[in-house]
């Protein structure tokens, strides 16, 4: 086996690769597109071949396999993934802690509600919000909408400051 490429670089390949199949997308030429759409149709069926031989082998190796963001990655463009929507962005979600306490409050209809308690720990509510979408953007590309909701948790007041003697 080979070196691996890093987390930063795997995002960075899926980046370019997103920005030049959106550049694609507006050519008048079709034919490009087409090319890339029956490769990526063969890819995955080989993909799925994979994944049931490997799930015959050993069942534990598709979750492994998910777990691993470029193969993933690949799993979702193939809507091959074990995991359901909800339990990839509860996931990810799990993954902002301890800068950020998020948690998913609600999915229907592609719409995702997630709430944020307390304050956010050295990020603006903006950026905690943008952080948020952006993690369950790219754990469930699905989702049509997010909507992040700033939770504050009650104020704790001890009895002995509101006692009078």
């Amino acid at each position: 086996m080979t070196a691996t490429w890093d987390v930063e670089r795997v995002r960075h390949a899926l980046t370019e690769l997103d920005a030049g199949l959106a550049e694609l997308e507006t050519r008048e030429d079709t034919g490009a597109l087409h090319v890339v759409r029956a490769l990526v149709e063969v890819y995955g069926e080989a993909l799925n071949r994979v994944l049931a031989l490997a799930a015959e082998a050993a069942p534990a190796l598709p979750d492994a396999l998910a777990e691993d963001e470029l193969v993933g990655h690949l799993l979702l463009v193939h809507d091959l993934h074990p995991h359901d929507p909800e339990t990839r962005i509860r996931r990810a979600l799990a993954e902002l802690a301890p800068h950020l306490s998020a948690e998913l409050t609600d999915y229907a209809d592609g719409t995702v509600t997630v709430s944020i308690t307390g304050p956010p720990r050295g990020l603006s509510a903006g950026e905690s919000v943008e952080i948020v979408q952006g993690t369950v953007y790219a754990a469930a590309p699905e989702v049509a909408d997010v909507v992040v909701r700033q939770r504050s948790e009650p104020a704790f007041v001890p009895l002995t400051s509101v006692r009078t003697r």
